[in-house]
């Protein structure tokens, strides 16, 4: 059965990239349809000669997904990937969804901590294709949860829920307005030509198979956060690596508000552009209040190590 690490680019799912060697690397990147989110980084800038780079590890298994412009992560993590592809001396395959602006518009509210389609559709989605296209499923997927953080494990989902085709609705002209106005509503999509109820919509059907077996080597051999920090000690005294220090969406809801304060001055771009996304949908990512509410807080000047935010949807890593 084939086996796959699956990297978040920060240091636990690292550690086990290095230390765990499997068939498979792959490395979900969170993408911005808005080349303002590059702006005011202090960690790194995003320039035409980085988005090429990205492009060009993008382009071999995603060139069905839109031209990389920006990230809604620390853009440190692509300096990240590249490095830890050095270290283990193995390919890291990159994939990536839908872009956070033009999923969020297709949607009728943003992510929150009571609707997570975030993690599934821009990390888990394009996994699973990949998985699905161009390897083989189920598999053994390594996830990065660690020994002080077991209790993740029980969130763990092995299934995955797709459409595995669509069928024309024959039965249609036969029902009244209300059911057809109803069944357009659950249905995700239809045909596109449709038009004035003159041609029969296409209906998504889906079913749940097999994903992955999860395989959890940090909590069977122990390792806690301060094993992890001291194996990778050396490595950024050499500056053979950089990690980021707060992983995953910088603007993401799971985090909490003093480290999304800091996040505005260390990614003021990637913060801004998901405030105007806030705006224009008249929603928010935060459940009391936005994310130019956030902005306006009084900073706080040490954390304690409160950075970053684990996803509690049951996929995502630290």
């Amino acid at each position: 059965m084939l086996s796959v690490n699956s990297l978040s680019g920060g240091k636990t799912s690292s550690y086990i990239a290095a230390n765990y060697p499997a068939d498979v690397n792959v490395f979900a990147l969170v993408c911005m349809d808005d080349h303002n989110a590059n702006g005011g980084s202090t960690t790194l800038k995003v320039d035409a000669k980085i988005r090429q780079m990205v492009n060009d590890k993008l382009q071999k298994y995603c060139s069905h997904q839109r031209e990389f412009v920006a990230t809604a992560e620390d853009p440190i993590i692509i300096k990240t990937m590249f490095d830890l592809e050095q270290i283990i001396g193995a390919e890291i395959i990159w994939v990536r969804g839908e872009g956070f602006n033009y999923t969020s518009f297709g949607k009728s509210m943003l992510p929150n901590q009571k609707h997570r389609w975030c993690t599934s559709m821009f990390k888990i989605k394009p996994i699973f294709e990949l998985l699905y296209m161009y390897f083989s499923l189920p598999c053994k997927m390594r996830i990065g949860y660690r020994a002080d953080e077991a209790h993740r494990v029980k969130t763990f989902k092995d299934t995955y829920v797709f459409s595995d085709r669509c069928d024309f609705a024959y039965e249609w002209e036969s029902h009244s307005k209300a059911y057809k106005a109803k069944r357009l509503k659950e249905t995700e999509s239809y045909l596109s030509g449709y038009d004035r109820g003159l041609s029969l919509p296409h209906i998504h059907r889906w079913t749940e198979i097999p994903f992955r077996i999860g395989e959890f080597p940090l909590v069977e051999d122990g390792i806690v956060q301060s094993n992890v920090q001291k194996y990778w000690q050396p490595f950024e005294k050499k500056g053979l690596i950089e990690f980021p220090e707060d992983s995953n969406c910088q603007f993401c809801f799971w985090k909490r508000v003093q480290q999304l304060r800091k996040n505005w001055e260390r990614q003021p771009g990637i913060m801004g552009c998901a405030a105007v996304v806030e705006a224009m949908l008249d929603s928010t990512l935060l459940s009391k209040m936005s994310l130019l509410d956030v902005k306006e807080i009084a900073p706080q000047l040490d954390l304690f190590q409160m950075d970053g935010g684990g996803c509690q949807g049951g996929y995502c890593t630290n």
